[in-house]
């Protein structure tokens, strides 16, 4: 069973803004490294980009808040205090529990394409930018491609080999509420 944390109704989120926002700023990145080179580095521009946890991996948004281990793709849903940023989080989701505009976290040694393996000691991440034909459409770096944003367009095995996704909130609905209100009303 998947777990999840923050509010339920936090993901009928703000598409335009996510996809004019947060994806299209990782596609204008497409053949450009980010950061360390690493996975995790074009999550954390995105996560940061979207007013999520500063990730940092050599992004200009520097670690600020943390509650776990930091340096593993595979942490990431548990690394930092998403709630707090309004994000919600899916432990070993199924296809239906996949969100464009999500960041997905593969488990260490996971089955991530036929010719690609996460990292055993790390794991993977990436940025899920379109869901057709039951596959999955993302950003990533640091696979297949080298060290580099690139379009992926991935399998999904099975819920046992994502250990987690992070799901940005309704900026135009759900985060104004709560501003304007002071409540999650």
């Amino acid at each position: 069973m998947a777990a999840m944390f923050a509010l339920l109704e936090l993901r009928d989120r703000g598409d335009n803004l996510i996809e004019e926002k947060g994806l299209n700023h990782l596609k204008s990145l497409r053949n450009q490294s980010v950061g360390n080179r690493q996975c995790y580095a074009v999550s954390a521009e995105y996560a940061g980009v979207m007013i999520g946890p500063d990730m940092g991996a050599g992004t200009k948004y520097d670690v600020l808040v943390r509650r776990g281990p930091i340096f593993s793709a595979a942490d990431i849903g548990s690394a930092y205090q998403w709630p707090l940023y309004l994000w919600s989080v899916i432990e070993e989701p199924s296809y239906d529990d996949l969100v464009i505009g999500a960041i997905i976290n593969w488990k260490r040694n996971a089955k991530v394409s036929e010719f690609f393996k996460a990292h055993k000691n790390f794991g993977h991440t990436g940025v899920i930018r379109g869901l057709e034909n039951e596959r999955i459409q993302t950003y990533e770096q640091n696979a297949e491609s080298g060290e580099f944003v690139a379009e992926y367009d991935r399998e999904f095995f099975d819920s046992d080999q994502i250990a987690s996704i992070c799901i940005p909130p309704d900026f135009e609905k759900g985060v104004m509420n709560i501003w304007q209100n002071g409540t999650f009303h």
